[in-house]
């Protein structure tokens, strides 16, 4: 899945959603991905998980949710050239 230059996914909105609308922990979530509860909340706190994680995290997201993966949360990256 490409995304455009100036975006990246919203890690930290993917995890809420899954949490608040269909009640996963972040025990569930890192069981579902294969990671430690302490990376799921690393990623909901800022970090960005390794592509493996991350491509484990997004199918979670679509499975649960029936959406595809062109419609995963996605931010616009903040850019420092004035």
């Amino acid at each position: 899945m490409a995304l455009p230059l100036d975006e990246k996914i919203d890690w930290f909105r993917i995890i809420v959603e899954l949490c608040g609308s269909y009640g996963y922990t972040h025990s569930t979530i890192a069981a579902a991905v294969g990671s430690p509860k302490s990376t799921v909340q690393g990623w909901k706190q800022g970090a960005t998980p390794k592509f493996e994680e991350g491509e484990r995290l997004i199918d979670l997201w679509c499975q649960v949710t029936a959406n595809g993966r062109e419609t995963v949360h996605r931010v616009k990256r903040h850019s420092y050239l004035a």
